[in-house]
């Protein structure tokens, strides 16, 4: 088949005033000066895309903080273990979040950084690479503060976090659970069984995780009740923590209580469906906004709690 290209001579074309504006030049992004302040960054970077999306967020944390609103900031393992520990703890003393909520693998990277400070390989098997072996300190640590707390009828975090406290291991100034117990501060953990490491020690107990685990999906659901106005942050963490929250709010909302007008955000560079959904649309339904914003949680977490500090000034800690 012989094909004649087309064409153009006759093609429409319309004035370039006549086209719709994309990108506005007042948005541009401007070269950054070497002497210039924090402040300076920020409004070097282009206003659209994802900077928008950056500097709404902040301004939503700024405006929750001053009207006392929720603050509440979900962790995947991933954020522990890119070294923002010490990011969580000052955010905690500044009471610039006003809870946490973990998965287990998050929790367990917090003890190991309290017990060593570092955290470890996920995966270590014996000489013979056939045997999975099981952090003896990390796991005795955790499962003894479980048991106990279902006995106190306390959660996992409340739990853990008090222990680490009575032990006082030599890293715990870099404990973000320790610092939420010493600043009563709420943080809710929530593992999965067969899946958190710590549930193959010899000290685990099936009926103290069950028990402190759904006390934890009960005091988030109290969180979720209290956070209409506020903003929920998800970070690294693309099913259970999207899922909790969403669950969580919806049997707030069961029992009676107003969800609404929430700013809700992922960030996380690659995002889930379920992630995008539960957090991004569903929560934010009710009259708030949804922001995904697609970077690593070792950049945008500090940036964005930059420009909240550099916002604030002197009026925070």
């Amino acid at each position: 088949m012989n094909l004649k290209p087309l064409s153009f001579s006759k093609l429409k074309t319309v004035p370039l005033a006549a086209r719709q504006t994309d990108a506005d030049g007042e948005d541009f992004g401007a070269p950054y000066r070497a002497d210039g302040s924090f402040s300076d960054f920020l409004c070097s970077l282009p206003g659209l895309g994802a900077t928008r999306d950056l500097i709404d967020l902040r301004d939503a944390i700024l405006t929750a903080h001053r009207k006392k609103k929720s603050i509440i900031l979900g962790c995947g393992g991933h954020v522990m273990d890119s070294g923002l520990s010490p990011l969580l703890v000052r955010l905690i003393e500044q009471r610039l979040i006003s809870g946490l909520v973990l998965t287990g693998a998050a929790m367990l990277q917090d003890v190991e950084i309290a017990l060593s400070g570092h955290t470890v390989c996920t995966h270590h098997h014996d000489k013979t690479g056939k045997g999975y072996l099981i952090t003896d300190e990390t796991g005795r640590l955790i499962n003894e503060a479980i048991n106990f707390g279902a006995i106190e009828n306390w959660g996992i975090g409340q739990s853990v976090g008090e222990k680490l406290l009575d032990a006082e291991p030599a890293h715990l100034d870099q404990s973000v659970l320790a610092t939420a117990a010493r600043f009563n501060v709420p943080v809710t953990v929530h593992p999965a069984i067969g899946v958190d490491a710590f549930n193959l020690h010899p000290t685990a107990h099936g009926e103290s995780l069950g028990a402190t685990g759904f006390m934890e999906f009960r005091l988030l659901a109290a969180m979720m009740a209290e956070a209409s106005e506020g903003v929920i942050i998800n970070v690294a963490s693309s099913v259970v923590l999207p899922r909790l929250f969403m669950q969580a709010a919806d049997a707030a909302v069961n029992l009676g209580h107003t969800v609404e007008k929430l700013t809700a955000v992922v960030i996380d560079p690659a995002a889930s469906a379920s992630a995008i959904t539960n957090v991004v649309d569903r929560l934010s339904q009710n009259g708030g906004r949804g922001i995904w914003l697609p970077g690593p949680d070792e950049i945008l977490l500090p940036l964005l709690f930059a420009a909240v500090a550099d916002a604030l000034g002197d009026s925070v800690g």
